[in-house]
């Protein structure tokens, strides 16, 4: 039989949430036999409701309108899109929404979650109970890996928590644990993180712990515990929040015990962006280490590793339709030696007047100007600088553009102690001309755009410094000049009917020095040619050259190539880098491998002035359908480092560095 039985839609509202007769989509029922008595209605023999996307089958199903409890027995299958609940009887109040399933199985498609459980009890529309039960995101029985517990809380789009929980491997027990919690299909989840073990020689066996708390929509804190086997205890936290698009901000802090060195290292970062209006917005960044070398002994990121100083400030802007002005506050740290010659900007008024257009003529004029306060260790001074400048815009509408420019520079110092400033003033005079020549080419079932862009550029700066003293030099130093610049750029654009592309970009730059500004600057004559070439032949191939040559010497002054040959599964690049003032040498390789599940990856960067390898990486990176692993290991001269790291799917990783 197949007929409309408007009560027993009830039955799909086990998953339904926030339902309403009216609006509800129509709901089908099918079956060998209906029956009515007293107010309970009984479909028996192959049952099957259905309504949109959501499915109902069972051997018999019980409606009784009332107690409002109905029930399905006989192989239960329902399915709601990708999503299956398996059980041998389900039972549901219509009226409480509650719901209880027996020898019950849950499939949710995104992640692969397998959940089985002896007793199911959905206490609410995404919430569910299970006494005892196994988890998943293997298929396969038995399942490559596995969680085992009891007393299982889930909430669907947030977390599952367990007790009594072992973990297993091919049904085989090997680890127990008396509680977890993990995230189910959300990516910010209040928990545990699970703990990244490692060794390195320089800090020994290490394992770091973090809770990771998600306070809202908009704001998360994560705590760490981390413990070193050569330095001891350490803990940090990470705040980060989104007031809005434009309001958001980031704090770290860490500490640690250093047994190593007998010393406390900590050190505070803090960023925030803020608009306050339309058109005023602040910006502040803190940086501070107690210990200038903990970045060198801990950090695994390059960046800070390098880091020489460290910077504090805030910047506070107004904007108008052609004018800016800013507050600008900056304290700076050297971390790799003393503070002298180091001068803060405590703090510094800015006024900005953009590019404004003089009536109608093709005339702009702009000015920059700012009034600063500079500290020093041992000195300090008021700095007053005033930059207006007027340009034109020429012939545009020929195809050859003439810009040229005049602008003047003027800075005055007030010096601590002195009664009279100095003075330091540089006039400039620009121009350029440039223009671009286009041609099109038919190449197949596209064509081919060939731009060849011309430019020369002349500049002038003559200034003079009123008995400005050395101090002034790691401030700033204003430089003359009278030069030339040529630069002629080819570019090839391929218009393919898949896709479009540059196959080849070529810039040729060249400048002469008419007069040289000082005895130490270099003489007059032409400076250093320099090639950029950039060559991609789809995927497949790329090259990338920066070289830089000397007529004087007749050499080669600098160059640099990245080259890469990409495959289906494989790739491979080259890099060098060659200089000689300063003197650098080194060579770079890397190359990458995928074979069946399994990624082989290496990186090299080999001195090649010195003759010593300062950097090599290996890993190996082994995936299956549910879960894998990374084996890696890092060299440095100074250090080295094994790590294991175990992924399990839609769980997390779990070793580290």
């Amino acid at each position: 039989m197949g007929k409309w039985v408007p009560i027993l839609i009830y039955l799909l509202f086990l998953l339904i949430p926030g339902y309403s007769l009216a609006k509800d989509p129509p709901t089908k029922i099918k079956g060998d036999l209906l029956e009515y008595s007293a107010g309970v209605y009984t479909v028996r023999g192959d049952v099957l409701i259905t309504q949109e996307n959501k499915r109902l089958t069972a051997s018999t199903v019980i409606l009784d309108n009332n107690t409002g409890n109905a029930t399905a027995e006989g192989h239960v299958e329902f399915t709601d899109g990708d999503n299956i609940l398996s059980s041998e009887r389900l039972m549901v109040n219509i009226r409480t929404n509650y719901a209880r399933i027996e020898q019950g199985r849950i499939f949710i498609k995104d992640d692969n979650y397998h959940i089985e459980g002896d007793s199911i009890e959905r206490l609410s529309e995404d919430r569910f109970k299970i006494k005892r039960a196994a988890f998943t995101t293997c298929d396969g029985n038995p399942p490559c890996w596995g969680f085992k517990g009891k007393n299982l809380n889930i909430h669907l789009n947030h977390i599952l928590t367990a007790e009594g929980v072992s973990f297993t491997v091919r049904g085989v027990p090997i680890l127990y644990l008396p509680y977890i919690a993990l995230p189910i299909l959300q990516e910010r989840q209040t928990g545990f993180l699970i703990p990244r073990v490692g060794y390195n020689t320089g800090e020994g066996f290490k394992i770091n712990n973090a809770f990771f708390w998600a306070i809202s929509k908009s704001q998360d804190a994560t705590i760490y515990a981390d413990y070193y086997g050569k330095k001891g205890w350490g803990g940090g936290l990470e705040h980060r929040y989104i007031l809005s698009r434009d309001t958001m901000g980031q704090f770290n802090g860490y500490y640690i015990n250093d047994i190593q060195v007998d010393k406390t290292r900590w050190d505070l970062k803090y960023n925030h962006r803020q608009l306050l209006s339309e058109d005023l917005s602040a910006k502040l960044r803190v940086n501070y280490l107690n210990d200038k070398t903990l970045y060198k002994d801990i950090s695994e990121d390059i960046g800070e590793r390098l880091q020489r100083t460290q910077d504090s400030d805030l910047y506070v802007n107004k904007r108008w339709d052609a004018l800016s002005m800013h507050l600008w506050g900056q304290y700076t740290r050297n971390l790799s030696g003393k503070s002298e010659g180091i001068f803060q900007r405590l703090p510094e008024a800015g006024i900005r007047v953009m590019d404004t257009r003089i009536r109608d003529l093709p005339l702009y004029w702009d000015l920059s100007s700012s009034a600063s306060r500079w500290e020093e260790t041992h000195t300090g001074l008021t700095r007053l600088h005033l930059a207006p400048r007027i340009s034109a815009r020429l012939f545009e509408t020929t195809g050859l553009t003439f810009i040229p420019e005049v602008g003047t520079e003027q800075t005055f110092y007030f010096m601590d102690g002195d009664k009279n400033p100095v003075r330091s003033s540089l006039y400039n005079l620009t121009a350029s001309v440039s223009t671009k020549f286009y041609r099109p080419f038919a190449a197949g079932s596209g064509h081919v755009e060939h731009f060849i862009e011309p430019s020369i550029r002349y500049e002038y700066a003559e200034g003079s410094s009123e008995g400005a003293p050395p101090l002034l030099d790691p401030v700033e130093k204003n430089t003359e000049k009278n030069l030339l610049s040529l630069s002629l750029i080819n570019r090839i654009v391929s218009m393919d009917s898949d896709e479009a592309y540059e196959p080849l970009y070529l810039r040729l730059t060249q400048m002469y020095r008419i007069t040289s500004s000082s005895i130490l600057s270099p003489p007059p004559g032409f400076s250093d040619l320099r090639l950029e070439t950039i060559i991609r032949l789809h995927k497949a191939f790329s090259i990338d050259t920066d070289i830089g040559y000397s007529y004087t010497e007749a050499t080669i002054t600098s160059a640099g190539t990245d080259l890469r040959l990409t495959g289906g599964r494989s790739y491979l690049t080259f890099g060098q880098r060659y200089s000689e003032d300063p003197s650098i040498r080194f060579l770079t390789a890397s190359t990458g491998i995928r074979a069946y599940k399994a990624d082989a990856l290496m990186d090299f960067w080999y001195d090649n002035k010195d003759h010593v390898m300062r950097e090599a990486d290996y890993s190996l990176k082994y995936n299956f359908q549910c879960w894998g692993i990374t084996l890696s290991y890092r060299y440095k001269p100074e250090e080295e480092q094994f790590n294991i790291l175990l992924t399990l799917k839609g769980i997390g990783s779990v070793g580290g560095s």
